[in-house]
Order: structure tokens, then sequence, then C-alpha cells
């Protein structure tokens, strides 16, 4: 075997070592995130259990203003305000079931209270809160009307 011209080790430059530990620390973190992407279990989605009610609204285009906005919640989300209670004590005074009850009538034209809960109902679902939260959220923010209502 003859000489190796100068210059050419048998071993590979340190720059050389260093692309190689790059490219397969690279390799393996895209190994990696496939992997998990892959294996990751998809979020539930608790919304699509809420049953669709069979309870009819007002027309929203009767009405205007938030008036209008309350009725086109009721319209567009009503298994989201049939998952809800009403603190304005409709409830107990005129038999309401839930807040979407109070749209079957005329109540929610005139109620401030089951208007608001219905627009903020609809918004916090929509942004993908899911109802238990949206529930607690509503509970705290109007249950304590409940008590002055008795």
């Amino acid at each position: 075997m003859g000489k190796k011209p100068k210059g050419q080790d048998e071993t590979p430059s340190s720059a050389a070592k260093t692309i190689n530990i790059l490219l397969v620390v690279g390799a393996l973190a895209v190994a990696a995130g496939i992997m998990w992407y892959a294996l990751k279990s998809p979020e539930p989605d608790l919304r699509a259990a809420l049953p669709k009610p069979s309870v009819t609204t007002l027309d929203p285009e009767q009405f205007s203003g938030k008036t209008r906005d309350a009725y086109e919640a009721a319209r567009e989300v009503p298994e989201v305000l049939a998952q809800l209670p009403c603190y304005c004590g409709c409830m107990s005074g005129f038999g309401h079931r839930n807040n979407l009850d109070c749209f079957h009538d005329n109540h929610g034209v005139e109620c401030t209270m089951c208007q608001d809960i219905a627009i903020d109902a609809r918004g916090m679902y929509k942004s993908g809160i899911d109802i238990a939260r949206i529930r607690e959220k509503i509970k705290d923010k109007y249950g304590k009307y409940a008590a002055l209502m008795k």
C-alpha cells in the first residue's frame, strides 16, 4: 500500500463530524415530530354531544338591537342555551326550564338578563369553551341575581 498524499487523514474533519451530527439530530427531531403528530389523541369535541332541542324561537328579524342579537343567539346555538339556567326568575315565575325557553316567547324581548346570558353563552361557545365551563361562567356572573329575584 502506498502513502497517502499530505492533508488526507483517515478520520473526517471536525466540520464534517459536526455536520453529520446535526443531520442525525435533525432527522431524529423530524421523526419524533411525525410520531408525536401521528400518535396524539384528538381533542374530544365536548360540544358535539349536545342535543339539538326542539324549541322554536321567535323570529329575530322582528326585533332590533340587542334583542335581535339575543334571539339570533337562541337560533344559532339553541343546544347551548338549553343547557343553561336563567337567573332572572323566569324558571320559577314563568315555568321556563332553561335560557332557551326565554326566546320561545316574548319574555326575552323585555328581559336584559336573558339577553345577556344568551349573547355571552354564544360568544363563549364560538370561542371553543365547553358547556361545563360556559355554565360555570354564566353562574359566576349571573347567579348572584337569582337570590334577589326570589
